[in-house]
């Protein structure tokens, strides 16, 4: 079906018999009466146990060996929210465990260092006395680094969740904790999972039992919102342990004793209970990002790891202030380069690469992938630095960035990621080669479909069903991201009762289906041009996610509208 924005694919679930919970459960192959209890009710107890990552029980042996011998550990972390949180979670374990202040911690400057561990850094630990260096979120592909800490007998400890070098080498260290490495893992964890699973078999070690000390349970337990915030920011998939994580830390985020992160929710007014996802990947997880994407995140490590008080509320606010910042340097480079694919017409590329010496190399990713929301083509932006261009890449469903960047390498100075989102450097001189090779690739690889937007309901339901009961049922299903997105349901000829739009110049449309004595409210974002469209008794389909509305203390069902199909003829 062909709605005004998008192509409808056929829902997964046609039958409109049981619940509507239970029938979107289903869909998505959750299909016994207790797979539907436990996904709903997910209990800490069924997080996979840290001795099943591989070498964590080792990484955490070797750290507890070291503590004891009084010998100096460092924690090498990475600048975005999920270093910045991985860092933190194993600081606090190892300060709680010793009954001292946690170890220092290292974050490299995004812009002069780059993503990763270099062997500079390395050399410069062992010079300052480390013994042992523990990277969190990073650390890899980090061949050379490890090379160097053997060389000059600095123990190193990797753990990571990253993707591992395509020429198959790993670091030659004394553990290396990735959920990835041995087989298929059954969670991808973030880095700050991994981090945390690492502090669990540590405390453990240090507990001298399985059963570890109830200082260290509590520290394990208050890390959780954390580890949430971090899960969430990093988009690994929310599905497993990572769902339990994430699920756990958000239920525990209202009633956190950190003082950072009270002064972070405190500037963002962040409700004091009900969080959802939303309130990590809209206010918290951005506020930490834009540190290390403006300054240098070591700011937001300290905040969460040993300010209080007026430290606390001056460091969360400069943060914030950091980040209304990084929203408008963002705004600006959308707006350029909005301008430039519609002057040069890159509308109808398959791919979209833009240049300019003038955008902020941090924030260019976030950017890249705004674009994507107006033209629906994967995008590079690039920023001038001397002879090198740096910047990033966002991509599409079913389009791996990461493949077509392989494609390029020899173009490219340095580059890695994921299929949806990657980093890169090319040298100035290679622009034009390199723009040529990966166009040509994506005009090999990439479907006319796969530029058209599509949506894909779970289900289809009836008006009928949309109750607030209904609507806090599917609450239970989050916590929503990757892997498990919010529940998309199709409503067919449903009545139009009337139909306004609100916002900055009318941006979106408010519309009320039903009749007077039934209705049912919608938003829809960012569409009021669609408004006049619709006439009032006129019989609309529509895909919508089901959302609670809060108003005045006043909790109601309504629907954010997806897209809406209009009357054939």
């Amino acid at each position: 079906m062909q709605g005004l924005t998008r192509v409808w694919k056929e829902p997964t679930g046609n039958s409109t018999e049981n619940a509507l919970v239970s029938r979107i459960l289903t869909a998505r192959g959750i299909i016994s009466a207790e797979e539907h209890r436990s996904f709903l009710d997910p209990k800490l107890s069924t997080l996979e146990d840290p001795s099943e990552l591989p070498d964590a029980e080792k990484a955490g042996a070797i750290l507890c060996e070291y503590l004891r011998a009084g010998k100096k550990v460092l924690i090498y972390g990475d600048y975005d929210a999920d270093g910045i949180t991985a860092s933190s979670v194993l600081y606090h374990v190892i300060a709680t465990a010793t009954k001292k202040p946690g170890p220092p911690i290292y974050i490299p400057n995004r812009m002069s260092e780059g993503y990763g561990i270099n062997p500079e850094a390395i050399e410069q630990f062992a010079k300052d006395g480390i013994d042992l260096v523990i990277s969190v979120d990073c650390g890899v592909t980090a061949v050379e680094a490890a090379e160097k800490a053997n060389e000059i007998g600095l123990t190193l400890i990797v753990t990571d969740h990253h993707r591992p070098r395509d020429d198959g080498k790993l670091p030659d260290c004394a553990a290396l904790v990735h959920p990835g490495i041995d087989e298929e893992p059954k969670t991808l964890f973030a880095g700050v999972g991994v981090a945390y699973q690492l502090a669990w078999a540590f405390a453990r070690t240090w507990s001298g039992s399985q059963q570890v000390t109830k200082e260290l349970s509590k520290c394990l337990l208050d890390m959780l919102p954390l580890v949430a915030i971090g899960t969430i920011a990093d988009m690994v998939p929310l599905e497993n342990g990572n769902r339990i994580l994430a699920r756990w830390g958000l239920q525990l985020l209202p009633s956190t004793t950190n003082a950072g992160l009270l002064a972070i929710m405190k500037q963002l007014d962040t409700p004091k209970m009900k969080l959802n996802s939303s309130h990590i990947s809209f206010g918290i997880a951005p506020l930490l990002n834009a540190v290390g994407r403006l300054a240098h995140a070591a700011k937001a490590v300290d905040l969460l790891t040993h300010l209080d008080g007026p430290l606390a509320e001056s460091a969360a606010k400069a943060l914030a202030d950091l980040n209304r910042k990084r929203q408008k340097v963002q705004r600006d480079i959308i707006e350029n380069a909005i301008e430039q694919i519609e002057t040069e017409k890159l509308y109808d590329n398959k791919i979209i690469v833009l240049q300019n010496d003038d955008w902020n190399r941090g924030v260019v990713g976030v950017a890249a992938g705004k674009c994507i929301e107006t033209h629906y083509r994967p995008t590079i932006l690039l920023s001038g630095d001397g002879d090198e261009l740096v910047g990033s890449a966002r991509s599409i469903e079913g389009f791996s960035i990461f493949d077509a960047l392989s494609s390029c390498e020899d173009l490219l100075l340095k580059f890695g990621g994921h299929d949806m989102a990657a980093g890169l450097s090319v040298a100035r001189e290679n622009y034009d080669a390199f723009v040529s090779a990966i166009t040509k690739y994506a005009n090999e690889n990439i479907k006319p479909e796969q530029l058209i937007k599509t949506v894909k309901p779970d289900v289809i339901a009836t008006q009928k069903e949309i109750k607030y009961a209904t609507a806090v049922e599917i609450e239970k299903m989050g916590p929503f991201g990757i892997g498990n997105p919010s529940p998309i349901v199709q409503f067919s000829k449903v009545r139009v009762d009337s139909v306004s739009t609100m916002g900055n110049g009318g941006a979106h449309m408010s519309l009320q289906i039903g009749t007077s004595n039934d209705r049912i409210r919608c938003i829809w974002w960012n569409n009021g041009d669609y408004a006049p469209k619709l006439i009032r008794g006129m019989e609309i389909d529509v895909v919508a996610k089901i959302k609670v509305n809060e108003f005045r203390g006043r909790r109601t069902a309504e629907l954010d509208l997806l897209d809406i199909a209009l009357p054939s003829g």
